[in-house]
């Protein structure tokens, strides 16, 4: 056990480019896998996190196209983070998406279109931590196999998904690309990562069954990486990390299952699971779903499916021990709980694995180099939100630093 006063001290990487911190995070591991559920589906309300603002009679009109574009346009340019757009008709945004593939130059805009409204921002740098990390494992030397069985694993970035309804961005991805032409599963990824740095565990456990259920389960797996801050009042209320809790979410294996004639559903209706019962009550505040069924086609025959939580890892929490003595406020304690690395298994890489690869590691993530690139990023936050609070006075300075600076290297 690790004692320190003030706040926690970075963990190390395997990447020898990286600072070498002296303290590791407490990471911890639990493994839930839900019983199959016995009762018969039904419909339900979705939770108030689920965007489902349907049309009303104080509705707007419908957008245009040409003020979609505009929209996309004003993210792309970074001149407004972000936009939503409501009662947009699913024609209308798939000729702008069109326009972008043809014309525009969108790669850093993300995109979520559900039930006709659309969401378009430019994520922050906390969304961005899965580039860097998958570099700090590939200099390692401990990243994804790059073939397997005439297989190899392509990363996607955050390339927008087509889903059963709608279109999703998650925040990074991996597709397995197989060496024969043609292959359909070529287009969607088998594992995407979501980062929640301002939006919870209950939208991302939305995103996450959004994901898997409409995709029909071609997305195998979905990684969540809730990353919490406490905002500190006496320190000019700069946030502060808290936790990072890392969860998987996968494809029910006793699922598809054909719907039953006396079932009632709507097509493409993610409903909200907890201990294995669909949640109803939309009326008082509900606990984080553990699970999402939905209704898609399968060749035309409408089917059940069904998105979980497998596994969950707690990959940094900070615990607060308070003193009796009034010279120690308080002190952080770091219980070493054993977990050292999250693994990604073949099932979830790759679609056809064999048997005996089934259940066994593909890569894992070192949570001390999850948490080096997390630290990393919160740097460089702390700095822009510290920007964002200064005076005229504070940026006037700045300024003339910057031109002091620009001085002596055009004397250079």
């Amino acid at each position: 056990m690790s004692l320190h006063n003030g706040p926690p001290t970075r963990p190390s990487s395997t990447r020898t480019s990286l600072p070498e911190y002296q303290c590791g995070p407490e990471p911890s591991r639990v493994f839930k896998t839900l019983p199959q559920v016995a009762v018969p589906p039904m419909k339900a309300n979705l939770p108030s996190s689920h965007f489902t603002l349907g049309p009303s009679s104080s509705s707007p009109p419908p957008e245009t196209y040409d003020s979609i574009l505009k929209s996309f346009r004003s993210v792309a340019d970074l001149t407004v983070t972000k936009v939503v757009i409501q009662d947009v008709p699913p024609a209308t945004y798939e000729a702008v998406v069109q326009e972008g593939i043809n014309h525009e130059n969108w790669q850093a805009v993300r995109v979520d279109y559900n039930d006709g409204v659309l969401i378009v921002q430019c994520p922050n740098l906390g969304h961005e931590i899965l580039p860097e990390l998958f570099d700090v494992m590939r200099y390692a030397g401990t990243s994804y196999p790059k073939t397997y069985h005439g297989s190899k694993i392509t990363q996607g970035g955050s390339t927008t998904i087509p889903l059963a309804a709608g279109s999703k961005s998650p925040d990074f991805s991996l597709y397995e690309v197989k060496d024969s032409s043609g292959q359909a599963t070529n287009g969607i990824p088998t594992v995407a990562f979501e980062v929640g740095y301002w939006e919870g565990e209950k939208k991302l456990a939305l995103d996450a069954g959004r994901l898997i259920c409409l995709s029909k389960g071609m997305i195998q797996l979905v990684a969540t990486i809730d990353i919490n801050h406490m905002v500190e009042k006496q320190n000019n209320r700069r946030r502060k990390l808290e936790s990072v809790v890392w969860t998987h979410w996968e494809m029910d294996p006793e699922y598809p299952q054909i719907v039953k004639s006396h079932h009632t559903y709507e097509l493409n209706k993610l409903l909200p699971e907890r201990d294995g019962k669909v949640i109803t009550d939309t009326e008082t505040v509900q606990p984080t779903p553990d699970a999402y069924r939905a209704v898609v086609t399968f060749a035309k025959i409408p089917h059940w499916v069904r998105a979980y939580k497998s596994d969950t890892y707690k990959v940094f929490n900070t615990v607060i021990f308070w003193s009796q003595y009034p010279n120690i406020k308080g002190l952080e304690l770091f219980p070493d709980q054993g977990t050292k690395s999250i693994p990604i298994l073949y099932r979830h890489l790759f679609r056809d694995p064999d048997e005996k690869d089934k259940k066994s590691a593909a890569f894992t993530f070192q949570t001390v180099d999850i948490m080096a690139t997390i630290f990393g990023h919160e740097d460089v936050q702390r700095e822009m939100d510290a920007k964002n609070n200064k005076t005229q006075e504070d940026m006037d300075s700045i300024d003339k630093q910057l031109l002091a600076r620009l001085k002596r290297r055009r004397s250079d």
